[in-house]
């Protein structure tokens, strides 16, 4: 007899649970979705993907680079804004000048860089698109290899980068380098493929 009632409590419980979480998935808020403007296509052209490839590969070439500190910054808006939200020191960076000297001055912590799965994204606004592709290099100070996955929202304003801002994954980073992830900053390279 307990076993019977047990079971009925148990089906009436599961029963009452299910019930609840339906009633709250059918009352919970829509999540806002900003319409698109009805003047723009929702699909870039590819001439936009294009550029927006280009761009990434300047961006990512900087680290190919011999000598950074000679490095032209042409491919950048002359107010635009860097984002690296993990990193301690230099979150947000802005103008092509700042920019300039801080990725031209940042220390070599990694060599033999390379960049491979990259992947564009769209987005229902023109000139913003996303860009997720991998990283890897080797750390000599701990003998590491280092592997991330990248993530980037770019926006683009006359063939130039106005907005970057970049995510990576912080516990490989700190893993590889030999941190704690919250103090040291690993930018997308030091060294990079070309991407195609």
């Amino acid at each position: 007899m307990n076993s019977i009632r047990t079971m009925v409590v148990s089906l009436a419980i599961a029963i009452a649970l299910s019930t609840s979480v339906n009633v709250q998935a059918q009352s919970a808020p829509t999540p806002y979705t900003p319409p698109a403007d009805p003047g723009t296509s929702s699909i870039a052209t590819q001439q936009q993907q294009d550029e927006v490839k280009t761009l990434m590969a300047a961006y990512l070439g900087l680290w190919l680079a011999e000598d950074p500190s000679r490095y032209a910054f042409e491919f950048v808006t002359e107010d635009a804004v860097f984002e690296y939200p993990y990193a301690d020191a230099d979150r947000r960076i802005e103008g092509r000048g700042a920019i300039g000297q801080a990725l031209r001055t940042f220390p070599v912590t990694a060599t033999n860089w390379t960049f491979s799965d990259l992947r564009l994204f769209q987005t229902l606004y023109p000139g913003i698109f996303f860009v997720e592709y991998r990283a890897k290099a080797y750390v000599p100070t701990t003998q590491h290899t280092y592997e991330s996955r990248y993530l980037a929202r770019i926006t683009v304003r006359d063939g130039k980068i106005a907005n970057y801002a970049e995510l990576w994954e912080r516990d490989t980073q700190a893993a590889a380098f030999g941190t704690t992830g919250k103090s040291d900053r690993v930018s997308s390279a030091t060294a990079a493929q070309s991407i195609r």
